[in-house]
């Protein structure tokens, strides 16, 4: 990673600890948890310096810490902060309220507590001084509760309330947001353990990679928290109400990470074909968090995805152990094929390659019109119709961090750690690919018109 360290104006040197940490970005916990103390007691002599030059260098070395790739490392500095005076925890606290990890911005609101820096937080939270003083009830993560938590401390104190509240960018509202989580049209899976990507019967001859997947998993085996599915994929007119309400709210819900000037429509408004019971395409993984975010809910981990597409018994389509065409809406069922099992990839290349798309009277179709495509759990439309953004990494499959909001999007095509694991095929793709294990990566910022998603909730969420 870059170093966030640049040449102090005091000409201070850099102590080593910083610069170690700084570079270091993998390694076991233990080195970790080594270099951290080694960080944090380096911080602490930094503030405590009567010289002039280490006192100033101490907020670039916090920086260090609070822009670290690692959320541990963000995490232990912005405890670390809390210890190095006012200034220093204003400082971080203000940073690690946006920081795009959940667990780490959680750290953060002791010290929003009372502040006016809470401002922000109750900001995006959305909510009337009542609905906050009322209590914990509506709660839709465990980030959540903190934040009601922490609101209500404010507010005991009604003349620094009454500041913050008016001081607001955009009106509170209770009818805006207490919370947008509703289970009905979801499913729960239970805690489970899932054995990832086919089988040794299943794989293709000669371990040819060639339909998407470029390995198999490194883990094959791993455990799974129990959590909620939405049955569907997010249909168009669940997503256009979500655009007609950033039109007239503004920004509430969006990825901290989220290129300027972002606009959610949809690349298919326009496209008479894509009714509005048809799942939503044309949006980015960042227009997918939102969305998630904008319902109290997140989009699943590619793990979760895939456990509640096999259930307990690892089966390699939703609905079985073999191909049905009439359960999926692929190419096949695009171009009226019937019932072609064994498309090959040349042949598949070569159909795509004459397809006019403009030309087609459709490509997606409605959900929940295919009947016996049911999942163990009973969740449906895994396969086919779009591909469905996870918010796991394609190449290591580490959880999606993006921290490119200073890029041009146009750079990330070829970037690999903004390329998100797609689940499930899709309208263009060939039975091979419209399995429960098959798997793709797309850029981050991708808008194809076979590309969706469906929306999740942790248990621990749900009963926070």
């Amino acid at each position: 990673m870059t170093s966030p360290i640049t040449d102090s104006a005091n000409n201070a040197e850099v102590p080593v600890e910083v610069l170690r940490m700084a570079y270091w970005t993998e390694g076991p916990a233990a080195e970790r948890d080594a270099l951290l103390d080694a960080y944090v007691g380096c911080l602490a002599r930094l503030a405590g310096s009567e010289l002039r030059a280490e006192s100033e260098l101490l907020g670039e070395c916090l920086a260090v810490g609070l822009l670290h790739a690692v959320p541990e490392v963000r995490r232990r500095a912005q405890a670390a902060a809390g210890r190095l005076g006012p200034e220093a925890a204003a400082e971080a606290t203000g940073w690690t309220l946006g920081d795009p990890d959940e667990t780490v911005r959680a750290t953060a609101l002791p010290s929003a507590a009372g502040a006016p820096g809470l401002n922000a937080l109750l900001a995006s939270f959305g909510r009337s001084p009542e609905l906050v003083a009322s209590g914990a009830e509506g709660c839709v993560t465990v980030t959540d509760a903190h934040a009601l938590a922490a609101a209500r401390k404010l507010l005991a104190d009604t003349e620094l309330a009454d500041a913050v509240l008016a001081d607001l960018p955009v009106p509170l509202s209770a009818d805006r947001m207490p919370s947008r989580l509703n289970l009905d049209g979801m499913r729960h899976v239970p805690a489970g353990r899932l054995v990832r990507g086919p089988g040794p019967g299943e794989r293709p001859a000669g371990g040819d990679t060639s339909w998407g997947d470029t390995s198999w998993p490194a883990v094959a085996e791993t455990d799974v928290e129990g959590f909620y599915l939405d049955v569907h994929p997010v249909t168009n007119h669940e997503y256009d109400a979500f655009v007609a309400d950033v039109a007239e709210h503004g920004h509430q819900w969006c990825h901290p990470d989220e290129p300027k000037d972002a606009d959610h429509t949809r690349s298919t408004a326009d496209d008479p074909r894509c009714a509005d019971d048809h799942p939503v395409a044309g949006v980015s993984w960042y227009d997918a968090t939102a969305y998630a975010a904008w319902c109290g809910k997140r989009l699943p981990t590619e793990d979760e995805w895939e456990r509640a597409a096999r259930g307990d018994d690892h089966r390699p389509f939703p609905w079985g152990g073999r191909f049905h065409a009439d359960r999926v809406r692929g190419l096949h069922a695009v171009l009226q094929d019937g019932d072609d099992t064994d498309l090959g990839r040349e042949e598949w290349l070569r159909r795509l390659g004459e397809l006019h798309v403009d030309a087609l009277p459709a490509l997606t179709g409605p959900v929940g019109h295919r009947p016996g495509d049911e999942s163990p759990f009973g969740i449906r439309d895994m396969c086919g119709n779009v591909w469905e953004w996870t918010s796991t990494r394609f190449l290591d499959g580490l959880p999606v961090e993006p921290r490119f909001g200073t890029m041009d999007p146009g750079d990330l095509w070829g970037e690999w750690s903004a390329e998100v694991s797609i689940r499930g095929g899709s309208w263009s793709s060939p039975p091979a690919l419209l399995t429960a294990v098959g798997r793709a990566g797309r850029p981050l910022v991708a808008r194809s018109p076979e590309i969706g998603f469906r929306c999740a909730v942790s248990e621990a969420e749900v009963f926070a």
